[in-house]
């Protein structure tokens, strides 16, 4: 037998192994698997290149496709070969547990190329302990502790506001909600000096923008093709010319990285000068609530929970998920304040009753405004910026959903983004109306828990109290301080299209223009 003969041959036999495994792997799938008595495509019980269809053939639309999955199979769907979708808000609490229920993530879903992120962590004992660590920084009297420097960036952000009242231009506001984002968080993460400081700049820039619509865009590539990313940092000059934005993604991880190799440099030499240094001497930045100093500094973290890939991994995850989610829920709810004016004109009596001062008035100041509160709780509902559905499993326990048993271990999800578009919760629900917030403390309540703009539970979000604080901060002063009206931006410019974890407008659609027609001088 020549050589090629026996190529072929062994092609043949490898080629004929490889059908029979698939055909085994789908049959499987269909009839023998657990899931197997869930309504669903037959195509998504089979293969996961059913939802790769929609996320990469199609752009982001497989959120959007599940939701009229549900319309022809009802509230229970399997949407791919592992994972049951349920479409019911009061189930909501089952799903994504709070103390005392175990609750795993899907470490394939959670993939986004950074595995030491608390976000990448799946397993729930290592979870819990870094969420632990990680939620002391962002409780309420740590973000109380940390508002002065919160203030200090909304009054350099105004400059921009200012100076587009000043030239008579319209100012595009994503630019400098996300300089102040990243800023904000970066130094809440860092320390005031050691974090970032684009506010500083003279003229609003988009870079924050352009870094981190660039990430998120990348992320559902990373998680359907994990190994791309590997690939590319491996090669990151000749992705960066094949993929021009992976330029901007290279730029703010080596940012990141740079800020968490000052503070552990900085650790470094605090180690080996306190013996000889006084107390008023150590810097200022371990002595402050700043994140990752102190983690460094905490003697009862364990030293695995310092090393540098760990730490670069978590700040890059926090800088995009605490830079890029705030930012979008600021201009949204600012977009909708500014299209409905007697909204805006509501909003702008209350924040008047606040006495007049040349300063950035306090949190606590702003809170107390019934109004302004509400219209951030619907700027939450309204912009649901997390698109995508974040799978879980109970490992130790059997789900009930009506007359259907979930067994123990299976990936169950839920969207809310379609809990915050519920028309039985909220009527019209497309429309900007503050006013269905202004309710009974109890009604207020039952009302809240449908609030799930960044998820709940164990593993929800860490960082909600900061962003609560930003956007009350941010948005009280802007309309308080200036006469803004929207400048060649209707709804299309606001509305979520593509599902890159976060969700995305159209390609080139996420501008929101104003203009900046008064400043109020007190």
């Amino acid at each position: 037998m020549s050589y090629s003969s026996g190529y072929l041959a062994n092609a043949s036999v490898l080629a004929f192994i490889t059908l029979l495994y698939a055909t085994g792997l789908v049959f499987y799938r269909l009839f023998l698997s657990p899931l197997a008595k869930f309504p669903g495509p037959r195509l998504a019980a089979a293969t996961e290149f059913y939802e790769i269809y929609h996320q990469i053939i199609k752009g982001g639309t497989f959120t959007w496709h599940i939701d009229r999955l549900h319309e022809q199979y009802g509230p229970v769907v399997r949407i791919t070969p592992f994972e049951i979708h349920i479409k019911d808000p009061d189930y909501y609490s089952t799903v994504y547990a709070g103390p005392g229920k175990h609750r795993n993530k899907d470490p394939d879903f959670s993939f986004i190329g950074f595995p030491g992120a608390i976000f990448s962590t799946d397993g729930y004992e290592l979870h819990r302990a870094r969420r632990k660590v990680m939620g002391q920084f962002f409780k309420k009297n740590a973000i109380q502790e940390f508002e002065p420097i919160i203030r200090a960036n909304v009054e350099a952000l105004c400059q921009y506001f200012s100076m587009a009242a000043v030239k008579m231009r319209p100012l595009e506001v994503h630019a400098p909600f996300y300089s102040f984002t990243s800023d904000t968080v970066s130094q809440h993460a860092f320390g005031r000096q050691a974090g970032l400081h684009s506010l500083n700049e003279y003229e609003p820039s988009a870079t924050w923008k352009n870094r981190l619509t660039s990430m998120f865009s990348f992320c559902l590539i990373n998680r359907h093709f994990p190994l791309l990313n590997p690939l590319a940092h491996m090669f990151p000059s000749l992705a960066a010319w094949a993929v021009p934005a992976f330029g901007y993604i290279l730029d703010f991880e080596n940012d990141v990285r740079k800020m968490v190799g000052v503070a552990l440099n900085d650790h470094w030499q605090i180690q080996h000068s306190e013996k000889v240094l006084p107390q008023a001497e150590i810097p200022q930045i371990v002595r402050s609530r700043s994140m990752y100093p102190n983690i460094l500094a905490d003697s009862e973290i364990p030293q695995s929970e310092k090393e540098l890939t760990r730490l670069e991994d978590d700040a890059i995850f926090l800088m995009m998920a605490g830079t890029d989610a705030p930012a979008q829920a600021i201009a949204i709810t600012l977009f909708h304040v500014l299209n409905n004016p007697n909204v805006y004109d509501r909003l702008k009596e209350e924040l008047f009753t606040i006495p007049d001062s040349n300063k950035v008035p306090t949190l606590e100041q702003f809170q107390h405004l019934p109004y302004l509160t509400a219209t951030i709780r619907e700027g939450l509902r309204l912009s649901s910026v997390v698109t995508t559905r974040l799978p879980r499993s109970a490992p130790n326990e059997i789900l009930q959903y009506q007359d259907w048993q979930i067994p123990a271990g299976t990936y169950v999800s839920m969207s809310t983004f379609f809990i915050l578009r519920d028309p039985k919760i909220f009527p019209q629900p497309l429309e900007f109306l503050p006013e269905r917030w202004l309710l009974s403390p109890d009604d207020l309540r039952k009302q809240e828990k449908y609030l799930v703009p960044a998820s709940k539970g164990t593993l929800g979000c860490v960082g909600q109290n900061m962003a609560w604080a930003m956007m009350h901060l941010v948005l009280g002063t802007l309309l308080r301080r200036y006469s803004l009206e929207l400048y060649d931006t209707t709804e299309r410019n606001v509305e979520m299209k593509r599902d890159n974890f976060i969700g995305q407008t159209g390609n080139g659609l996420n501008n929101i223009q104003v203009k900046v027609l008064e400043e109020y001088r007190y």
